[in-house]
């Protein structure tokens, strides 16, 4: 039977991924830590290395966004049911801020804010809403958006300084961004070949904007793939953030009760806690369940798992049963890449829990 290592040697053979970096904790052990491939293959191959940044997509939503969201909460200078008309009273959005950090707002998935200009806010008015609020589980980048401009008012600074203050200075992240520094983007792993992915998800509705938009139209790397966050300066609450697995390991113990030091742990219950009972896709505050094993973390964990997935190809999932982390990275949508639609990666990551799993016993 084929082992790790040889499967995901199969993955960058068939171009599925040009490398991966693994890395399995238990509890605050490093059991696991691997890296196999490249971290590009244009404009010129290069070997990954252990301190090969990631452009980590929409692990920022839980990494950052919620866990920002939370100390808030915890700090009495919110509360997690507050109307956002209080933020914003110009948005006649009945919904409160559980619903967004749950993905039940009814807010739709995408919008292309960064087409209109950089007051993205300016432009919430415009959008409806696709379902009532707390009635459907509606997957919403728009809603992770929103919540970054909550925080900085709330705080009262850029959520960039805010993430550095109360969260990547304290636990000591050397090597975690929100803007990469111009000369650190070379550590960083290539993704697409300019704006590939967002021209053809803006559609007809769009298109007399996006003909006339300056595209990116180079190798991106550094710079976050996701286009709102991008043109908004870095990051947008629902993407941008870079990493390394050890930072991002760093960062997952403070989802744990028994290792948290940001929060209270009673708060980080919040990240445990199903919100959204509904028949699929069960939702805590910043997290997905693996309540039905066609999650991407699979069978390999138990149903208390949760977790989050990465366009770009990232994920980690958390399993309070066994103490297990688990983090994959890879720049799959790196240029040269097998078609992202003709590969179900969720179906690889799955695989791949359950080989590690295997191969830890």
């Amino acid at each position: 039977m084929i082992n790790l290592e040889a499967f995901v040697h199969s993955l960058i053979k068939k171009r599925i991924i040009p490398g991966i970096s693994l890395l399995v904790g238990k509890e605050e052990k490093v059991c696991l830590k691997k890296h196999y491939g490249y971290k590009s293959l244009l404009p010129q191959k290069e070997m990954l290395k252990e301190n090969t940044l990631y452009d980590l997509a929409s692990l920022t939503k839980p990494m950052v966004t919620a866990l920002l969201t939370l100390y808030l909460v915890e700090k009495e200078r919110i509360a997690l049911n507050t109307d956002i008309k209080k933020f914003f009273p110009q948005l006649a959005f009945d919904i409160n801020l559980v619903h967004l950090l749950t993905h039940t707002s009814g807010l739709p998935a995408w919008y292309p804010f960064y087409l209109y200009g950089r007051d993205y806010i300016g432009q919430f008015k415009s959008l409806k809403r696709e379902s009532r609020p707390g009635k459907k589980m509606n997957y919403s980048c728009v809603g992770y958006i929103l919540l970054y401009y909550i925080i900085e008012k709330i705080a009262g600074t850029s959520f960039k300084t805010f993430a550095q203050n109360i969260i990547f200075e304290p636990l000591g992240l050397k090597n975690t961004f929100l803007s990469v520094p111009e000369d650190v983007k070379k550590m960083a792993a290539p993704t697409e070949n300019g704006d590939q992915h967002e021209k053809k998800r803006v559609g007809k509705k769009h298109k007399n904007m996006a003909d006339h938009f300056f595209w990116r139209d180079y190798i991106i790397q550094g710079e976050p793939h996701d286009c709102n966050s991008w043109y908004l300066g870095g990051t947008a609450g629902n993407a941008g953030l870079f990493s390394t697995t050890e930072d991002v390991f760093r960062i997952t113990r403070e989802f744990f009760p028994s290792t948290s030091s940001i929060l209270a742990p009673e708060s980080t219950q919040l990240f445990w806690k199903n919100l959204t009972p509904f028949k699929k896709s069960h939702r805590t505050i910043g997290f997905k369940c693996n309540s039905s094993f066609i999650t991407s973390g699979g069978r390999a964990l138990s149903r208390k798992a949760i977790g989050h997935n990465g366009v770009t190809g990232t994920s980690f999932w958390l399993d309070p049963e066994n103490g297990y982390t688990f983090i994959l990275l890879t720049n799959r949508i790196h240029p040269v890449m097998v078609d992202e639609k003709k590969v179900s990666f969720n179906r690889i990551r799955r695989k791949l829990h359950r080989m590690i799993v295997k191969e830890l016993k």
